[in-house]
């Protein structure tokens, strides 16, 4: 069963820049946030409980400069459950995390014996949420912007990014990597993938704020290169 408990607000001074873009978007800030069923805890909007009502332009507003990395998202969250159910497929390896968000399944891989992770976002407030998550976590961390500075890895982890269409084209040319890919997908977006997944998860989005989960049921693919 799924659980979120809120711990309460950060005091990293490294966070204020986080905070203040969540701020100005949503009207308030992250907390600490134990999610047990992965036994992680993440810096995550504020789930205050109350029903979120935003004027139209808010919402483009939100939607444009959508902050993530503060949300533990269905697919990634799955990921995450099947690497920690699943250990053999990263102990000892160098993974990288690729759109990355908060780092949930660089995380999950770290608890689960990888030997490095490397968390990739394009998104700056990312990269720093992905460091903070790893302190809180007494874990440790690398941090890149794009894939080509990640150095060599052993394989590639991938989730909720087919929501955008724009990202299609990107969703092929990583299955085309020379790398072992654990990949997570809502089952709507199974018609990109050439085989069949090797783990059906539930996930859920926390928070959900706006109902962002209209698919809960995430399917697990494990590409090997030929």
């Amino acid at each position: 069963m799924m659980s979120e408990k809120p711990q309460g607000p950060l005091v990293s001074l490294n966070s204020e820049s986080l905070n203040h873009h969540l701020v100005s978007l949503f009207g308030r800030p992250a907390k600490q946030t134990r999610l047990e069923d992965i036994g992680l805890t993440l810096l995550l909007l504020d789930d205050d409980d109350s029903s979120d009502q935003f004027a139209p332009e808010q919402v483009d507003t939100i939607w444009q400069n959508m902050p993530y990395w503060a949300f533990v998202w269905s697919s990634g969250r799955a990921l995450a459950s099947f690497v920690q159910d699943h250990p053999a497929t990263v102990a000892g390896k160098r993974i990288l995390d690729f759109g990355a968000g908060s780092g949930v399944v660089g995380l999950a891989a770290l608890n689960a014996g990888a030997a490095e992770v490397i968390c990739c976002d394009i998104d700056p407030l990312s990269r720093q949420a992905c460091l903070e998550n790893a302190r809180l976590n007494q874990l440790n961390l690398q941090v890149v912007s794009a894939i080509e500075d990640a150095g060599d890895f052993d394989l590639l982890v991938v989730g909720d990014i087919l929501y955008d269409t724009r990202n299609h084209g990107l969703a092929h040319s990583l299955f085309q990597q020379q790398k072992p890919l654990l990949w997570a997908e809502s089952q709507a977006q199974t018609k990109l993938a050439d085989q069949r997944p090797v783990a059906i998860y539930s996930g859920e989005t926390y928070p959900n704020v706006g109902g962002f989960d209209e698919h809960k049921q995430i399917h697990i693919y494990h590409h090997l290169p030929v």
